[in-house]
């Protein structure tokens, strides 16, 4: 997606840093770029969505992702010629951590998209942010590189048509539901033992699933079902997410060709 430059920078404990770069001179693809990301992309997807954001090269969707910015080694406790019966196991500790080109690292923080999709999941309880001892987010000095692209101007603009279209969306109407019954049922720490309770929860479940699975085939101006069972095995619900990614891509292209 560049002809070439700094992709992730590396820090070790003693302090020095190391630049991995792309340095083949080709692209493939030049065109309009979107990034989809979640609180659970890590790694190497941070990298690569941290780069893409830095360079200008591509609009970040989603959520804010996970935040792991560490690199680990993996050691044998085992000596070469130890003659124990079992293993004695294995050991993976830190040694390096990760920056973005711009400095920041994607340690803790993650990457931060510049259109935000709605979620049920709260950076505050999930992702490497609340993991004990977590090493904290830092900065390093910035790669040398040239910003391709600045969306900046566009970004309020894609924002507007996205929050106008997923408004008016079926999809993200369930979306939204579906957030506010976790909201509501998060710190519910018991259940009830009762049988008959039980069975009538899991009654209002399936008849909730099959009535929105009928507000989907009636969408699709197709027959409802008749019950869960009449449901075909391989029935695959509509993914909201990437179909809103895939529309805010239509929106970036005409903004850009006009």
């Amino acid at each position: 997606f560049i002809s070439s430059g700094p992709i992730v920078q590396v820090r070790d404990s003693y302090g020095r840093v190391k630049v991995n770069s792309d340095s083949d001179n080709q692209v493939f693809f030049n065109g309009p770029l979107t990034v989809l990301i979640n609180r659970y992309s890590a790694s190497a997807s941070e990298i690569f969505a941290a780069a893409m954001q830095d360079y200008g090269r591509a609009v970040v969707l989603g959520e804010q992702s996970f935040g792991k910015g560490t690199v680990q080694q993996h050691r044998s406790l085992n000596h070469l010629y130890d003659l124990f019966d079992k293993p004695l196991g294995h050991v993976q500790y830190t040694i390096q951590k990760f920056y973005r080109i711009n400095g920041g690292s994607t340690q803790n923080l993650g990457v931060v998209p510049d259109i935000s999709f709605p979620t049920a999941v709260d950076p505050s309880e999930t992702g490497e942010s609340v993991e004990d001892n977590a090493l904290p987010w830092d900065s390093i000095k910035p790669a040398k590189y040239k910003q391709l692209h600045s969306y900046s101007s566009i970004l309020p603009k894609l924002n507007e048509e996205h929050l106008a279209r997923i408004k008016s969306d079926m999809e993200f109407g369930f979306i939204n539901e579906d957030i506010k019954t976790y909201k509501k049922e998060k710190d519910i720490n018991s259940i009830s033992l009762n049988e008959k309770t039980r069975l009538a929860e899991q009654d209002k479940e399936d008849a909730d699933r099959l009535v929105r699975l009928n507000k989907r085939q009636k969408a699709l101006g197709k027959k409802p079902f008749a019950d869960l069972d009449a449901v075909p095995k391989d029935y695959e619900a509509p993914d909201a997410y990437l179909d809103e990614a895939i529309g805010i891509t239509a929106d970036l292209t005409k903004i850009k060709s006009s």
